[in-house]
Protein backbone atom coordinates (compact mmCIF):
# COMPACT_ATOMS: atom_id res chain seq x y z
CA UNK A 1 0.00 0.00 0.00
CA UNK A 2 1.24 3.53 -0.64
CA UNK A 3 2.72 5.41 2.32
CA UNK A 4 0.99 8.26 4.05
CA UNK A 5 2.28 10.73 1.46
CA UNK A 6 -0.01 9.01 -1.05
CA UNK A 7 -3.02 8.78 1.26
CA UNK A 8 -4.40 12.21 0.42
CA UNK A 9 -3.81 11.81 -3.28
CA UNK A 10 -3.70 15.01 -5.29
CA UNK A 11 -5.92 17.24 -3.17
CA UNK A 12 -3.63 20.24 -3.14
CA UNK A 13 -2.38 20.14 -6.74
CA UNK A 14 -4.96 22.55 -8.10
CA UNK A 15 -4.19 25.10 -5.40
CA UNK A 16 -0.91 25.92 -7.13
CA UNK A 17 -2.92 27.65 -9.85
CA UNK A 18 -4.92 29.81 -7.47
CA UNK A 19 -3.75 33.40 -6.92
CA UNK A 20 -1.63 33.84 -3.82
CA UNK A 21 -2.72 36.13 -1.00
CA UNK A 22 -0.44 38.81 0.32
CA UNK A 23 -0.96 40.39 3.75
CA UNK A 24 1.00 43.16 5.37
CA UNK A 25 2.91 42.33 8.50
CA UNK A 26 1.75 43.49 11.90
CA UNK A 27 4.48 45.87 13.04
CA UNK A 28 5.26 45.02 16.67
CA UNK A 29 8.19 47.41 17.12
CA UNK A 30 9.97 49.95 14.94
CA UNK A 31 12.66 52.57 15.46
CA UNK A 32 16.35 53.38 14.97
CA UNK A 33 16.57 51.23 11.85
CA UNK A 34 15.09 48.17 13.59
CA UNK A 35 11.72 46.67 12.71
CA UNK A 36 9.94 43.62 14.14
CA UNK A 37 6.94 42.25 12.21
CA UNK A 38 4.53 39.35 12.58
CA UNK A 39 2.25 37.62 10.09
CA UNK A 40 0.84 34.16 9.66
CA UNK A 41 -2.18 32.01 8.99
CA UNK A 42 -4.40 29.22 10.26
CA UNK A 43 -5.67 26.39 8.07
CA UNK A 44 -8.04 23.58 8.86
CA UNK A 45 -9.14 20.59 6.78
CA UNK A 46 -12.03 18.25 7.49
CA UNK A 47 -12.98 15.38 5.23
CA UNK A 48 -14.27 11.94 4.47
CA UNK A 49 -12.08 9.39 2.74
CA UNK A 50 -13.49 6.30 1.01
CA UNK A 51 -10.87 3.79 -0.12
CA UNK A 52 -13.39 2.03 -2.33
CA UNK A 53 -12.14 -1.40 -1.24
CA UNK A 54 -11.58 -3.38 1.94
CA UNK A 55 -7.98 -3.49 3.19
CA UNK A 56 -6.71 -5.53 6.16
CA UNK A 57 -6.30 -3.37 9.25
CA UNK A 58 -7.87 -0.29 7.64
CA UNK A 59 -11.39 1.10 7.56
CA UNK A 60 -12.91 1.51 4.13
CA UNK A 61 -14.40 4.88 5.19
CA UNK A 62 -12.62 7.19 7.57
CA UNK A 63 -12.92 10.76 8.77
CA UNK A 64 -10.19 13.21 9.65
CA UNK A 65 -9.60 16.74 10.86
CA UNK A 66 -6.35 18.67 10.95
CA UNK A 67 -5.16 22.18 11.70
CA UNK A 68 -1.96 24.12 11.25
CA UNK A 69 -1.07 27.53 12.69
CA UNK A 70 2.04 29.31 11.46
CA UNK A 71 3.51 32.46 13.07
CA UNK A 72 6.04 34.24 10.85
CA UNK A 73 8.40 36.58 12.72
CA UNK A 74 10.65 38.98 10.80
CA UNK A 75 13.31 41.17 12.45
CA UNK A 76 15.12 43.71 10.25
CA UNK A 77 18.14 45.72 11.36
CA UNK A 78 20.00 47.51 8.60
CA UNK A 79 21.55 44.97 6.24
CA UNK A 80 20.59 42.07 8.53
CA UNK A 81 17.37 40.10 8.70
CA UNK A 82 16.19 37.31 11.00
CA UNK A 83 13.29 35.00 10.10
CA UNK A 84 11.66 32.60 12.57
CA UNK A 85 8.52 30.55 11.89
CA UNK A 86 6.65 28.71 14.63
CA UNK A 87 4.36 26.00 13.27
CA UNK A 88 1.79 24.28 15.49
CA UNK A 89 -0.06 21.30 14.00
CA UNK A 90 -2.82 19.03 15.25
CA UNK A 91 -4.54 16.02 13.72
CA UNK A 92 -7.48 13.82 14.66
CA UNK A 93 -8.33 10.63 12.75
CA UNK A 94 -11.26 8.27 13.16
CA UNK A 95 -10.80 4.79 14.59
CA UNK A 96 -7.73 5.78 16.61
CA UNK A 97 -5.42 5.41 13.58
CA UNK A 98 -1.81 6.39 14.13
CA UNK A 99 0.64 7.86 11.66
CA UNK A 100 0.41 11.09 9.61
CA UNK A 101 -3.12 12.25 8.92
CA UNK A 102 -4.43 12.98 5.47
CA UNK A 103 -2.83 16.19 4.29
CA UNK A 104 -0.74 16.83 7.41
CA UNK A 105 2.94 16.02 7.76
CA UNK A 106 2.98 14.09 4.49
CA UNK A 107 5.93 15.87 2.91
CA UNK A 108 9.33 14.25 3.17
CA UNK A 109 11.04 16.03 6.06
CA UNK A 110 14.46 17.39 5.01
CA UNK A 111 17.33 15.66 6.76
CA UNK A 112 18.50 17.84 9.67
CA UNK A 113 21.26 17.39 12.21
CA UNK A 114 19.33 19.57 14.68
CA UNK A 115 15.72 18.62 15.45
CA UNK A 116 13.58 21.61 16.44
CA UNK A 117 10.26 19.77 16.74
CA UNK A 118 8.48 18.48 19.84
CA UNK A 119 5.31 16.50 20.55
CA UNK A 120 2.89 18.29 22.86
CA UNK A 121 0.27 15.53 22.92
CA UNK A 122 0.25 12.04 21.43
CA UNK A 123 -2.52 9.45 21.77
CA UNK A 124 -4.23 6.94 19.46
CA UNK A 125 -5.85 8.96 16.69
CA UNK A 126 -4.62 12.29 18.11
CA UNK A 127 -1.37 14.21 17.86
CA UNK A 128 -0.40 17.82 18.58
CA UNK A 129 3.13 18.97 17.80
CA UNK A 130 5.23 22.09 17.28
CA UNK A 131 8.28 22.77 15.16
CA UNK A 132 10.42 25.68 14.01
CA UNK A 133 10.29 25.55 10.23
CA UNK A 134 12.32 28.73 9.62
CA UNK A 135 15.34 29.98 11.53
CA UNK A 136 17.63 31.97 9.26
CA UNK A 137 19.88 35.00 9.35
CA UNK A 138 20.34 37.00 6.15
CA UNK A 139 22.90 39.62 5.18
CA UNK A 140 22.84 41.92 2.16
CA UNK A 141 26.25 42.97 0.86
CA UNK A 142 27.54 44.59 -2.30
CA UNK A 143 28.88 41.22 -3.46
CA UNK A 144 26.10 38.79 -2.53
CA UNK A 145 22.93 38.17 -0.55
CA UNK A 146 23.82 35.53 2.06
CA UNK A 147 21.40 33.46 4.15
CA UNK A 148 22.40 31.02 6.89
CA UNK A 149 20.05 28.60 8.62
CA UNK A 150 16.68 26.94 7.98
CA UNK A 151 15.22 28.47 4.84
CA UNK A 152 13.13 27.73 1.72
CA UNK A 153 15.03 27.03 -1.52
CA UNK A 154 13.41 26.37 -4.91
CA UNK A 155 15.13 25.43 -8.16
CA UNK A 156 13.17 24.92 -11.36
CA UNK A 157 9.63 25.86 -12.39
CA UNK A 158 6.94 23.18 -12.69
CA UNK A 159 3.29 23.26 -11.64
CA UNK A 160 2.41 19.56 -11.47
CA UNK A 161 5.64 17.54 -11.79
CA UNK A 162 8.62 19.37 -10.24
CA UNK A 163 11.87 17.60 -11.08
CA UNK A 164 14.58 20.09 -10.08
CA UNK A 165 13.17 21.15 -6.69
CA UNK A 166 15.62 18.98 -4.78
CA UNK A 167 16.55 20.97 -1.68
CA UNK A 168 13.26 20.67 0.19
CA UNK A 169 10.56 19.39 -2.11
CA UNK A 170 7.18 21.10 -1.91
CA UNK A 171 4.88 18.10 -1.72
CA UNK A 172 1.62 18.28 -3.73
CA UNK A 173 -0.01 16.14 -1.03
CA UNK A 174 0.47 18.58 1.86
CA UNK A 175 -2.17 20.84 3.40
CA UNK A 176 0.33 23.45 4.57
CA UNK A 177 1.34 24.61 1.10
CA UNK A 178 1.69 28.31 1.84
CA UNK A 179 5.33 27.93 2.91
CA UNK A 180 7.83 25.35 1.67
CA UNK A 181 9.64 23.03 4.07
CA UNK A 182 12.80 24.68 5.34
CA UNK A 183 16.21 23.14 4.69
CA UNK A 184 19.27 23.84 6.85
CA UNK A 185 21.72 25.49 4.48
CA UNK A 186 24.15 28.27 3.66
CA UNK A 187 23.11 30.12 0.51
CA UNK A 188 24.63 32.94 -1.53
CA UNK A 189 22.94 34.79 -4.39
CA UNK A 190 25.22 36.98 -6.51
CA UNK A 191 25.05 38.73 -9.87
CA UNK A 192 28.41 38.80 -11.68
CA UNK A 193 27.00 40.22 -14.94
CA UNK A 194 23.87 41.89 -16.21
CA UNK A 195 21.09 39.36 -16.67
CA UNK A 196 23.04 36.60 -14.87
CA UNK A 197 22.15 35.27 -11.42
CA UNK A 198 24.30 32.74 -9.57
CA UNK A 199 22.88 30.66 -6.70
CA UNK A 200 25.27 28.62 -4.53
CA UNK A 201 23.98 26.32 -1.78
CA UNK A 202 25.56 24.01 0.81
CA UNK A 203 22.91 22.03 2.72
CA UNK A 204 22.86 19.77 5.74
CA UNK A 205 21.05 16.46 5.13
CA UNK A 206 21.40 15.04 8.62
CA UNK A 207 24.58 13.03 8.03
CA UNK A 208 28.11 13.78 6.70
CA UNK A 209 27.75 11.39 3.74
CA UNK A 210 24.57 13.16 2.59
CA UNK A 211 25.98 16.70 2.85
CA UNK A 212 24.81 18.39 -0.35
CA UNK A 213 26.13 21.28 -2.41
CA UNK A 214 25.23 22.80 -5.75
CA UNK A 215 25.43 25.88 -7.92
CA UNK A 216 22.98 27.22 -10.48
CA UNK A 217 23.29 29.93 -13.14
CA UNK A 218 20.22 31.68 -14.55
CA UNK A 219 20.29 33.87 -17.65
CA UNK A 220 17.49 36.32 -18.39
CA UNK A 221 17.22 36.63 -22.20
CA UNK A 222 14.82 38.86 -24.17
CA UNK A 223 12.47 35.99 -25.03
CA UNK A 224 13.46 33.26 -22.56
CA UNK A 225 14.91 32.41 -19.17
CA UNK A 226 17.56 29.67 -19.22
CA UNK A 227 19.26 28.00 -16.27
CA UNK A 228 21.79 25.25 -15.66
CA UNK A 229 23.11 23.72 -12.47
CA UNK A 230 25.23 20.94 -11.01
CA UNK A 231 25.98 19.52 -7.61
CA UNK A 232 26.06 16.64 -5.18
CA UNK A 233 22.56 15.95 -3.88
CA UNK A 234 22.43 13.34 -1.09
CA UNK A 235 24.76 10.62 -2.38
CA UNK A 236 24.45 11.41 -6.10
CA UNK A 237 26.14 13.76 -8.53
CA UNK A 238 23.56 15.55 -10.69
CA UNK A 239 23.39 17.83 -13.69
CA UNK A 240 20.23 19.83 -14.30
CA UNK A 241 18.84 22.55 -16.49
CA UNK A 242 15.75 24.19 -17.84
CA UNK A 243 14.32 26.88 -20.08
CA UNK A 244 11.15 28.96 -20.11
CA UNK A 245 10.10 30.49 -23.44
CA UNK A 246 8.02 33.59 -22.86
CA UNK A 247 5.17 33.09 -25.33
CA UNK A 248 2.58 32.10 -22.74
CA UNK A 249 5.44 30.22 -21.01
CA UNK A 250 6.55 26.92 -22.51
CA UNK A 251 8.81 25.19 -19.98
CA UNK A 252 11.33 22.35 -20.02
CA UNK A 253 13.01 21.11 -16.82
CA UNK A 254 15.48 18.21 -16.70
CA UNK A 255 17.63 16.50 -14.07
CA UNK A 256 20.38 13.96 -14.79
CA UNK A 257 21.42 11.91 -11.74
CA UNK A 258 24.80 10.25 -12.16
CA UNK A 259 23.61 6.66 -11.59
CA UNK A 260 19.89 6.87 -12.51
CA UNK A 261 17.64 7.62 -15.43
CA UNK A 262 16.94 11.33 -16.02
CA UNK A 263 13.73 13.08 -14.99
CA UNK A 264 12.11 15.69 -17.23
CA UNK A 265 8.97 17.82 -17.39
CA UNK A 266 7.70 19.67 -20.46
CA UNK A 267 4.93 22.17 -19.77
CA UNK A 268 2.87 24.94 -21.34
CA UNK A 269 1.03 27.70 -19.45
CA UNK A 270 -1.76 29.86 -20.84
CA UNK A 271 -3.10 32.84 -18.88
CA UNK A 272 -5.89 35.11 -20.10
CA UNK A 273 -7.93 37.47 -17.97
CA UNK A 274 -9.49 35.58 -15.07
CA UNK A 275 -8.46 32.11 -16.27
CA UNK A 276 -5.32 30.00 -16.57
CA UNK A 277 -4.52 26.56 -17.98
CA UNK A 278 -1.42 24.39 -17.55
CA UNK A 279 -0.47 21.19 -19.33
CA UNK A 280 2.57 19.02 -18.53
CA UNK A 281 4.14 15.79 -19.73
CA UNK A 282 6.50 14.10 -17.30
CA UNK A 283 9.14 11.38 -17.57
CA UNK A 284 9.96 10.07 -14.09
CA UNK A 285 13.23 8.18 -14.45
CA UNK A 286 13.13 7.49 -10.71
CA UNK A 287 9.91 5.49 -11.13
CA UNK A 288 9.26 2.01 -12.49
CA UNK A 289 7.34 0.99 -15.65
CA UNK A 290 5.57 -2.08 -14.21
CA UNK A 291 2.84 -1.80 -11.51
CA UNK A 292 4.13 -5.09 -10.09
CA UNK A 293 7.17 -3.11 -8.89
CA UNK A 294 5.21 -0.33 -7.13
CA UNK A 295 5.34 -1.88 -3.65
CA UNK A 296 9.10 -2.25 -3.88
CA UNK A 297 9.38 1.30 -5.26
CA UNK A 298 7.79 2.65 -2.06
CA UNK A 299 11.07 1.80 -0.30
CA UNK A 300 13.30 3.47 -2.87
CA UNK A 301 15.49 6.15 -1.20
CA UNK A 302 14.63 8.72 -3.88
CA UNK A 303 10.92 8.25 -3.20
CA UNK A 304 11.23 8.21 0.59
CA UNK A 305 13.26 11.44 0.72
CA UNK A 306 10.91 13.26 -1.64
CA UNK A 307 12.91 13.52 -4.87
CA UNK A 308 9.77 12.26 -6.58
CA UNK A 309 6.30 11.68 -5.14
CA UNK A 310 5.23 9.40 -8.01
CA UNK A 311 5.76 5.68 -8.54
CA UNK A 312 5.43 5.23 -12.30
CA UNK A 313 7.49 6.46 -15.21
CA UNK A 314 5.22 8.26 -17.73
CA UNK A 315 2.64 10.92 -16.78
CA UNK A 316 0.37 13.51 -18.32
CA UNK A 317 -1.25 16.32 -16.36
CA UNK A 318 -3.48 19.34 -16.84
CA UNK A 319 -4.85 21.97 -14.48
CA UNK A 320 -6.95 25.06 -14.82
CA UNK A 321 -8.33 27.87 -12.67
CA UNK A 322 -11.04 30.43 -13.36
CA UNK A 323 -12.55 33.34 -11.44
CA UNK A 324 -16.09 33.98 -12.74
CA UNK A 325 -16.37 37.46 -11.17
CA UNK A 326 -14.16 40.52 -11.59
CA UNK A 327 -13.45 40.74 -7.86
CA UNK A 328 -12.07 37.20 -7.87
CA UNK A 329 -13.87 36.21 -4.66
CA UNK A 330 -14.97 32.92 -6.23
CA UNK A 331 -12.33 30.69 -7.84
CA UNK A 332 -12.78 27.32 -9.49
CA UNK A 333 -9.85 24.97 -10.01
CA UNK A 334 -9.58 21.56 -11.60
CA UNK A 335 -6.58 19.30 -12.08
CA UNK A 336 -6.21 15.90 -13.73
CA UNK A 337 -3.24 13.54 -13.64
CA UNK A 338 -2.83 10.36 -15.66
CA UNK A 339 -0.29 7.62 -15.08
CA UNK A 340 0.17 6.56 -18.70
CA UNK A 341 1.88 3.33 -17.69
CA UNK A 342 -1.04 1.79 -15.80
CA UNK A 343 -3.97 3.88 -17.09
CA UNK A 344 -4.97 5.24 -13.68
CA UNK A 345 -6.01 8.85 -13.17
CA UNK A 346 -6.96 11.35 -10.49
CA UNK A 347 -9.39 14.25 -10.90
CA UNK A 348 -9.35 17.06 -8.32
CA UNK A 349 -12.01 19.81 -8.36
CA UNK A 350 -11.87 22.70 -5.85
CA UNK A 351 -14.21 25.64 -5.24
CA UNK A 352 -12.62 28.48 -3.26
CA UNK A 353 -14.65 31.42 -1.88
CA UNK A 354 -13.23 34.49 -0.14
CA UNK A 355 -15.30 35.62 2.83
CA UNK A 356 -13.13 38.70 3.09
CA UNK A 357 -9.61 39.91 2.35
CA UNK A 358 -8.08 37.44 4.83
CA UNK A 359 -10.46 34.45 5.03
CA UNK A 360 -11.40 31.79 2.50
CA UNK A 361 -13.46 28.60 2.49
CA UNK A 362 -12.83 25.73 0.09
CA UNK A 363 -14.89 22.73 -0.96
CA UNK A 364 -13.35 19.97 -3.00
CA UNK A 365 -12.55 16.38 -3.56
CA UNK A 366 -10.46 13.76 -5.25
CA UNK A 367 -12.00 11.22 -7.60
CA UNK A 368 -9.65 8.45 -8.64
CA UNK A 369 -9.84 5.96 -11.50
CA UNK A 370 -7.88 2.74 -11.84
CA UNK A 371 -7.57 -0.80 -10.58
CA UNK A 372 -7.77 -1.23 -6.82
CA UNK A 373 -4.87 -2.92 -4.98
CA UNK A 374 -4.81 -6.67 -4.50
CA UNK A 375 -5.07 -6.96 -0.72
CA UNK A 376 -4.35 -10.69 -0.48
CA UNK A 377 -0.94 -11.58 0.92
CA UNK A 378 1.45 -10.52 -0.38
CA UNK A 379 -0.33 -7.23 -1.26
CA UNK A 380 0.32 -5.57 -4.60
CA UNK A 381 -0.61 -2.36 -6.37
CA UNK A 382 -2.26 -2.86 -9.73
CA UNK A 383 -2.38 0.89 -10.43
CA UNK A 384 -1.06 4.00 -8.70
CA UNK A 385 -4.05 6.34 -8.51
CA UNK A 386 -6.53 3.48 -8.17
CA UNK A 387 -5.20 2.97 -4.64
CA UNK A 388 -6.30 6.45 -3.50
CA UNK A 389 -10.06 6.00 -3.38
CA UNK A 390 -12.29 9.09 -3.22
CA UNK A 391 -11.98 12.06 -0.91
CA UNK A 392 -14.38 14.93 -0.08
CA UNK A 393 -13.33 17.83 2.10
CA UNK A 394 -13.90 21.33 3.41
CA UNK A 395 -11.06 23.73 4.14
CA UNK A 396 -10.86 27.06 5.96
CA UNK A 397 -7.89 29.46 5.70
CA UNK A 398 -7.46 32.59 7.81
CA UNK A 399 -4.52 34.95 7.20
CA UNK A 400 -3.19 37.73 9.40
Amino acid sequence: MPGSRLSLGLLILALALLPGRGHAQIVLAEGDGVRLGLSGYLRSLTGLHDLGYAAPGAERRSGFHGEVVRLKWRLEAGRFGLDVHNRLQARVTSGGADGPALGFGVSAIPGRSVDLSSDLLSAPGLRVWHDIDRLSLSLRTSLADITLGRQPITWGISSLFPVADLWAAFSPFELDTEEKPGVDAARALFYPAEGLEMDAVVADRGSPEHLSAGIRATWGLPSADVWAGAGKLWDQAMLMGGATLLFDAARLQTVFPFDRRPRATLGVDWIRGRGSVTGEAHYNGTGVPDPAEYVQQLQDPAFRRGESYFLGRYYLGAAGAWAPDEAGRVRLALSALVNAGDGSAALTPILDYDLGPATSVSLGGLVSFGESPAVALPPSLRSEFGAYGDLFFTRVSVYF
